[in-house]
């Protein structure tokens, strides 16, 4: 009886952890100027008359623009407005025009042609003092002042770089930033150390401890943390590794394919277009439509949509009859399309 009793406590753990998992996107409502956060686990919209939403925290904070405050706000999964220290104005990229919301639990901030962030309590943590800030990601970003650069973390911690001839830094990813002193690459740590030699003449960031780099002689292969060629360069372009697949994708003189540690170059049967793997799969496309294929080259979802976005949390965006939904890994709705667009799936982390 005992046994049975722990066993029905397991199970009713198991069930309430998964009913309380909740996931949020963003929408656009059709005919309408509108856009409103959808809430998956209840299907029910915070609000609906918001000018413009971005993508919400893991921790359940989401950034609005509001037609009758006129201003940005951080808001919580039951559409409260977090109190901010400072008035919020995200960064908006020059060639896309798309505003910058949270990443790694941060918003950059700008004011008077200067730049910080907010974390998603609306306290401003890393102060409004830098000439140029890079997204945050492993808690860090890099920071300009002037023609200096800083590794700054979101408690507003920085570490001044002292290499000479820096022309370049990009985000960090799983712990590394790609560095570009005197027109070759290397990378640093989150501490500001070199770590990886400036040699290569360009290179991606890591992925399942794996980066793509360009050697001297404009070749393609891939890089451990260590620096050592895992996979030796011989591809004449080559994009991120996809550590659940196992596969990047690479251009060898004129054929592009897919390569992997213990895998070599394979079309895997694609015979025009192909796309990067991400959580596993890769967009394809057959007869004017798209779906995705697997490792092995199988289809895992019937091309079938008129346009696909990479895979995310384990869920899609997928348009079908000019409108947009969300579909898992199996091709199942998440959300029905019927929206005029749609966010990336975020998953909202369990408050207990």
């Amino acid at each position: 009886m005992k046994n049975k009793l722990s066993l029905l406590i397991i199970l009713f753990t198991v069930l309430q952890s998964l009913t309380a998992q909740e996931y949020i996107v963003t929408v656009k409502i059709p005919y309408s100027a509108r856009h409103s956060y959808l809430k998956i686990n209840s299907d029910t919209q915070i609000e609906d008359d918001y000018f413009k939403c971005l993508d919400f925290t893991t921790e359940g904070y989401g950034i609005i623009l509001n037609r009758v405050r006129q201003g940005y706000q951080i808001i919580n999964t039951n559409g409260e407005q977090i109190e901010l220290e400072v008035p919020l104005k995200p960064i908006v990229s020059g060639w896309s025009e798309q505003t910058s919301g949270f990443s790694c639990g941060m918003v950059r901030t700008e004011r008077n042609n200067k730049f910080g962030a907010l974390n998603y309590k609306g306290k401003l943590t890393v102060p409004i003092i830098y000439s140029n800030i890079t997204e945050f990601n492993d808690n860090h970003a890099i920071g300009m002042k002037g023609k200096v650069y800083f590794v700054v973390s979101n408690s507003g911690e920085e570490t001044k770089l002292e290499f000479e001839k820096i022309r370049e830094i990009r985000t960090f990813s799983e712990g590394l930033a790609p560095i570009k002193i005197k027109g070759v690459y290397g990378y640093i740590d989150t501490l500001g150390i070199m770590v990886i030699e400036p040699k290569h003449k360009s290179c991606g960031s890591f992925i399942g401890g794996i980066a793509w780099a360009k050697n001297q002689e404009g070749k393609v292969g891939y890089i451990d943390k260590s620096g050592e060629w895992v996979i030796e360069p011989i591809y004449t372009m080559g994009e991120n590794y996809d550590q659940e697949s196992g596969l990047a994708r690479v251009k060898l003189i004129q054929n592009w394919g897919y390569i992997g540690l213990d895998k070599p170059f394979d079309s895997l049967g694609v015979s025009n277009y192909y796309f990067s793997f991400f959580e596993g799969l890769a967009i394809s496309r057959k007869n004017g439509k798209v779906g995705f294929i697997d490792s092995i080259g199988a289809w895992v979802i019937e091309p079938i949509y008129e346009a696909v976005h990479k895979f995310k949390n384990g869920f899609a965006r997928v348009r079908t009859k000019d409108k947009w939904g969300i579909i898992d890994k199996k091709g199942k709705w998440l959300v029905e399309p019927k929206y005029d667009r749609i966010g990336d799936v975020v998953i909202i982390k369990s408050k207990k």
